[in-house]
């Protein structure tokens, strides 16, 4: 029971944080080709087996816009048309809450989401059942969306969909023949200082994020660890300092400012109203900008490298079954359906988001728009937004202290190590 609260309380934490296809940020509706059946993957990831026609099974998800409402309801009516199977949906409007009083309930569904930041958790807490690889495929997904999702070798989720970062620049102050090749230039005094030269007042040459989610793939890029000795903090580690370092020398002399500086409520917000001439931000932004923003010319490119290596984040939710499901076989043919060939085009090309596995990301043709194409590329390299089960309070201490250095109250090694220590206190 105890550790089933303990649940709440981080997923409480979690859902707060930028996440593929979560509910924290407007989700992207990036136009996709429509798709035919002659050119999707010819790959059948269904059985035949006749001794499920009629099962139930319950799947649950937390809302989305409405055309991702839309285009789960499509994919159902697909999967029970060729299955038998019928789904019956379950939609969390306060996830969290819901699925820990099913879970101790014991009216858990037997298909339900879970955020790759999450994974640890649940998987380490016994309540996902194992998946076969081969029955789901898992050669044919980035291996970045399929590594959060496992422990010991074995599989317990299989990716829906995902994002990743990448540059945004308004193509009205930025040329893409300008942006540097690496973050230790993007991020430098020369750079932004040639940039913000050209703004009009009110104007900053490139938005950045307090938070982790956007940093891990920086702070441990030469194989330092922002977790020690299982699940403490370890911020305070002078080579995750040194990391840092480039964004805080930047922010400290106001080069980069976050949106709430800006008086806006996050970068797609900031970038569209082009109160920045530069964003790095999900690929969920691409539809806003689309959508609220179509007079903004912009472009996009890869997150710039850092220390001679290609880095960014990616954040995906993936499909898994319940321990306790009564109907397991039934479930794995809805995952094999949804994260196969055709549902997930029905889903992603519906829905606008990307999928996560390269032949149906090939059969779709999105890395022919050149807006997501840097998106697309950096699923072969991201860090995935995922470290142990104590990571949402290591975050939360992290955001609570990093603005002091901002600001000078504090030095950088003061506040990281503050932070460090105020983790360590919460973590069990």
């Amino acid at each position: 029971m105890k550790k089933v609260l303990a649940l709440l309380i981080v997923i409480a934490m979690t859902f707060t944080m930028l996440a593929a296809c979560g509910k924290a940020e407007p989700s992207a509706n990036s136009p996709s080709p429509s798709q035919s059946a002659s050119q999707q993957p010819q790959e059948s990831n269904t059985t035949d087996n006749k001794s499920l026609k009629g099962k139930t099974i319950v799947v649950a998800r937390w809302g989305g816009n409405d055309a991702e409402t839309a285009a789960f309801a499509k994919m159902l009516e697909e999967f029970e048309a060729e299955t038998g199977i019928i789904p019956e949906e379950r939609v969390y409007t306060d996830y969290d809450t819901q699925l820990k009083a099913d879970l101790i309930a014991g009216t858990a569904p037997d298909v339900f989401y879970v955020d790759a930041f999450m994974a640890p958790f649940y998987i380490n807490e016994g309540v996902l059942t194992e998946l076969d690889r081969n029955a789901v495929s898992a050669d044919k997904f980035y291996p970045s969306l399929v590594k959060p999702f496992e422990k010991d070798g074995k599989l317990y989720a299989v990716s829906k969909d995902y994002s990743t970062l990448a540059l945004y620049y308004n193509k009205k102050w930025v040329q893409e023949s300008e942006i540097p090749a690496t973050q230790e230039e993007l991020y430098g005094a020369e750079f932004l200082s040639k940039i913000q030269e050209r703004l009009p007042q009110g104007v900053i040459a490139l938005t950045y994020n307090q938070d982790l989610a956007r940093l891990l793939d920086l702070l441990q890029i030469d194989g330092t660890d922002i977790v020690k000795d299982g699940n403490k903090s370890n911020l305070g580690d002078p080579a995750v300092i040194s990391n840092l370092r480039m964004i805080f020398d930047a922010a400290a002399a106001k080069r980069i400012m976050t949106p709430a500086d800006l008086g806006m409520g996050w970068n797609g917000e900031a970038f569209g109203n082009e109160r920045t001439a530069m964003m790095i931000e999900g690929n969920w932004v691409y539809g806003t900008l689309q959508q609220q923003f179509p007079e903004v010319d912009f472009g996009v490119v890869e997150v710039p490298t850092y220390k001679g290596k290609k880095t960014t984040m990616v954040f995906t939710v993936g499909y898994a079954i319940g321990r306790d499901s009564k109907e397991k076989e039934a479930a794995l043919e809805f995952i094999k359906f949804a994260t196969g060939p055709k549902g997930m085009t029905t889903w992603c090309s519906g829905a606008g988001v990307l999928p996560s596995r390269s032949d149906v990301t090939e059969s779709m043709g999105v890395a022919n728009d050149p807006n997501l194409a840097p998106h697309i590329a950096g699923a072969n390299y991201a860090t995935s937004w995922q470290k142990g089960d104590s990571l949402s309070i290591i975050n939360k201490e992290f955001q609570n202290y990093f603005n002091a250095a901002v600001q000078g109250e504090m030095t950088l090694e003061e506040v990281m190590k503050k932070a460090e220590e105020e983790a360590n206190k919460q973590i069990k």
